[in-house]
């Protein structure tokens, strides 16, 4: 599936409401580690056909970020059945993520 950067008015249908799970990314542009995990997220959404990923700037969506308690970026939120599954903060390694795929597929 193709990445794909969302607004704070699509969450609600993109994430809550999603048949598949889901991972969002909140990132930001001046953010180094969020800039390194950029390709390696859309390698797996390239190759990945279970999980949606999905990105949140969290300066042009600073409400969301707020409720959802955003400290530090990147922070990958994983969503399964419109519920918050688990939580990673900091840069990942591309197997670190295939593991974390695999375990919200399970």
């Amino acid at each position: 599936m193709e990445l794909q950067h969302i607004q704070e008015q699509e969450f609600e249908k993109e994430v809550l409401k999603s048949k598949t799970p889901v991972i969002v990314d909140f990132y930001a542009t001046w953010c180094g580690p969020c800039k390194m995990l950029g390709p390696i997220l859309e390698d797996i959404a390239d190759t990945e056909k279970d999980v949606r990923i999905l990105k949140v700037d969290i300066d042009e969506n600073m409400k969301l970020a707020q409720q959802f308690g955003i400290m530090s970026v990147p922070t990958l939120m994983l969503f399964k059945d419109g519920e918050e599954y688990g939580r990673e903060i900091g840069l990942k390694s591309r197997e670190q993520l295939q593991e974390i795929i695999n375990e919200l597929k399970a």
